[in-house]
């Protein structure tokens, strides 16, 4: 009844950003123009890259560290790394507004554009200000508290799209009010967390997980380039018009993308107890179990969206892209390789097999990148999609590769450790 419980609020949460989300997007396209929503779309993957480079530099060491310290220790590196993040954040902020301000001197960013860079600075250091303490939430197995946040983060979110829209530069506004949502959010989260975070801890922990943190970091940046890089190659291969285009089909996929991601934040710490309590080989099965499970759900989720396909592209979002099947159909056989992917890679990321799993990752992303730009020279926008699977395919193969030589490892060292 715990683990239902405990997942049955993380996955109501998923859902809840997930429809937030696609509020969001659905706003933008159905009353905004194509250029403001690819706009939105570009400074949005910004922000997920810098969250990925945080939750992984940070967030996965945590999980690892974390169940060995006593609450005094706990408290300690908790306050630590918030002030060291704070530090670094603040800096980097202010050297972003400083090139912004020079690009915009030299007449650099588009009229359109230039807007949009500050508000998309702002989102990312109220974004990573609340990822931090959502990931101590779920670290600590607080749903709910996490929950009661993002409830008042899509409130903030949806309120700022529906009131921007209609506005000339409807993303740079839409974009703010994400960022209020998101300060008023980190707010709640860190008056969940007074007693756990010790506020007056010295900085200087992140340079102790620095080892752990980039071997994390570089593999969830690299795997960001080929999950959502693409937009970005896309704009400068193509043009905004395709960015929507993809973007927009890839918006319906999302749902299933989010409830996965979230069954994954869930997933990590509870195998992380398997691993010590039942060994490699069980928790590598029930890993897979897992896998199966979110891999059908995927595959339902999008058999279900492609019935709707019509009446959502028509009448919903009011815009009928070209080749818009094929990209749905795609972006469909990529989210079922993500969902099966990702639960068996938590084995390899427990056995700290970080850059074995990076090096993966490289691989994958140039991969897909390469082909990317490939596919779109031959088929347009859809050929985007088709390098992006092959990276990911061949991610899968190497998952597979890792975990069953973990597995093995872990058989030799349990045998070694008997007495002879």
């Amino acid at each position: 009844m715990a683990l239902a419980r405990l997942f049955g609020s993380s996955v109501i949460d998923q859902a809840l950003l997930s429809a937030a989300n696609f509020a969001v997007g659905l706003i933008l396209l159905r009353y905004s123009s194509e250029t403001q929503y690819s706009y939105y779309i570009l400074a949005f993957n910004a922000m997920m890259l810098l969250t990925t480079l945080q939750g992984s530099f940070i967030g996965t060491p945590l999980v690892i560290r974390l169940p060995r310290l006593d609450e005094a220790e706990r408290r300690q590196w908790l306050g630590s790394l918030l002030r060291d993040q704070r530090r670094w954040g603040l800096a980097g902020g202010l050297a972003a507004l400083a090139g912004t301000a020079l690009a915009a001197w030299r007449d650099a960013l588009p009229g359109e554009a230039w807007p949009v860079v500050p508000a998309a600075i702002a989102l990312v250091l109220a974004s990573l200000y609340r990822e931090y303490f959502r990931s101590v939430l779920q670290i600590y197995h607080r749903p709910h508290g996490v929950l009661a946040a993002d409830t008042l983060y899509v409130a903030g979110i949806v309120a700022g799209a529906a009131l921007a829209v209609r506005h000339a530069q409807a993303a740079a506004l839409v974009l703010l009010a994400s960022t209020a949502a998101a300060v008023a959010s980190g707010l709640w989260l860190r008056a969940q967390l007074r007693g756990d975070i010790d506020a007056g801890a010295a900085g200087g922990r992140l340079r102790e997980i620095a080892r752990a943190g980039f071997w994390a970091a570089s593999g969830g940046v690299v795997y960001w380039l080929f999950n959502q890089g693409y937009s970005f190659l896309t704009a400068a291969t193509l043009d905004l018009g395709a960015v929507a285009a993809l973007a927009a089909s890839r918006l319906l996929m999302m749902p299933a993308n989010l409830l996965s991601a979230g069954v994954q934040k869930q997933l990590a710490p509870l195998a992380s107890a398997w691993l010590a309590q039942a060994g490699a080989a069980a928790t590598a099965r029930r890993l897979y179990g897992f896998a199966a499970g979110m891999g059908l759900a995927t595959l339902l989720y999008a058999a279900a969206v492609w019935l709707m396909r019509d009446w959502i592209f028509l009448d919903v979002m009011r815009k009928d892209f070209a080749e818009r099947d094929a990209m749905l159909l795609l972006w469909s056989a990529l989210f079922v390789l993500m969902a099966v992917r990702s639960p068996p890679m938590l084995l390899a990321i427990l056995r700290q097999r970080l850059p074995e799993l990076s090096a993966a990752t490289l691989a994958s992303a140039l991969l897909a990148l390469a082909l990317s730009y490939a596919g779109m020279l031959r088929w347009g926008a859809p050929g985007a999609i088709v390098g992006i699977i092959a990276g990911e395919f061949f991610y899968c193969l190497a998952t597979a590769w890792l975990v069953r030589r973990e597995v093995r490892r872990a058989q030799i060292e349990e045998g070694g450790s008997r007495p002879g």
